[in-house]
């Protein structure tokens, strides 16, 4: 849900059930995070990938990972947790590939 101030209504930006169901859809979410920029950034696990919401957008993008599990240097497998540095480089535990990965995200 995204909340403006002073909202008494959220409006829904991502969502789902089913695994794959769209871009936006998302199934065991579990990390949330905020860069410089006010995007938020979320791990969607069972999709395997990394979503971003630019300010004042209803529709996530990914930028890491896809819609199925692997274990190559851009694909995840289980993502569960999300860190930036202070140079703005996001970290991804990347659980099924028992790794931590390290992303330069560009907008």
């Amino acid at each position: 849900m995204k909340w403006s101030k002073n909202a008494i209504i959220g409006i829904p930006v991502a969502h789902g059930q089913l695994i794959n169901a769209n871009l936006s859809s998302l199934l065991r979410p579990n990390s949330v995070i905020v860069d410089h920029l006010g995007n938020i950034y979320m791990s969607n696990e069972r999709n395997h990938q990394i979503t971003r919401w630019l300010p004042g957008t209803t529709k996530g993008v990914p930028v890491v990972g896809g819609r199925n599990a692997g274990s190559k240097s851009m694909e995840l497998s289980y993502p569960f947790d999300l860190s930036f540095d202070r140079q703005g480089n996001l970290y991804v535990v990347d659980a099924g590939n028992d790794r931590i990965q390290k992303f330069i995200i560009y907008l």
